[in-house]
């Protein structure tokens, strides 16, 4: 069970680039983002560890590439933790092998540093929620990269969020019974659209969209978006209007 987002979510920035912070500084000063209070900055890894043993943060935003402790290695580390803070990898870089170690290693995002300022403050609020975000990877990129039941996965760590369960014979049908509705919220899921994209997308309100998600989930026995859309498409799913 998802536990209730606080009313003011602490979060930690990390990120060597002094543009890049000054940035999301902006971002996260805006009336958008007034439930969001940054605790911390940090410029590597290693700093941020040490961040977190004087402050809580119930979200980390990080930069992948950095000097020192990297953002994979952070994300080894504070997974250690005792109460470790929502994970979210920033990068400038569009790799599928860095997006898929992060995804398996247990974060809850992985997003480009030029996304639109409210598609960031976003993803703070759809990881703490429990949501993975990715942008702006389609999962039918994801399905092509995934790793067989049997291959190593990166840093040995078990698949989380991208792992779809198997086939199973009842999920083709299912997807044939999905109304029109449905199939344009799976379609925009399948995109790697946040909540509040899709309602802007198919005029429908934030809560019904969110509704709609949860209701998707459900249906499919799958705990997150991007094993929602890997098991649509494994089954045969065409993300398309």
């Amino acid at each position: 069970m998802t536990t209730p987002a606080p009313a003011t979510i602490r979060l930690l920035l990390v990120d060597d680039d002094p543009l890049v912070m000054s940035s999301l500084r902006l971002y996260f000063s805006t009336p958008a983002a007034a439930a969001i209070k940054i605790v911390g900055e940090a410029t590597d890894g290693t700093a941020a560890l040490d961040l977190l043993t004087t402050v809580e943060a119930d979200v980390i935003m990080t930069d992948i590439h950095m000097p020192g402790m990297d953002g994979v290695s952070l994300l080894r580390e504070v997974r250690s933790l005792e109460h470790p803070p929502v994970f979210i990898a920033m990068t400038a870089l569009d790799e599928d092998e860095t997006m898929l170690s992060i995804l398996s290693l247990g974060g809850a995002g992985y997003i480009l540093k030029s996304s639109r300022p409210e598609f960031i403050i976003d993803t703070v609020h759809q990881a703490l929620a429990g949501g993975t975000v990715v942008s702006p990877q389609p999962a039918t990129r994801l399905v092509q990269h995934l790793p067989s039941p049997d291959s190593p996965v990166p840093g040995d760590a078990a698949p989380v969020a991208v792992t779809a369960a198997p086939d199973e014979p009842g999920t083709s049908s299912r997807l044939a019974q999905l109304s029109t509705a449905e199939e344009r919220v799976l379609t925009r899921i399948c995109a790697g659209l946040s909540n509040s994209e899709i309602a802007r997308d198919t005029g429908r309100s934030a809560s019904a969209v969110k509704k709609a998600v949860s209701s998707l989930l459900a249906k499919f026995g799958t705990e997150s978006r991007i094993q929602l859309a890997v098991l649509a498409v494994e089954a045969g799913f065409h993300p398309e209007d």
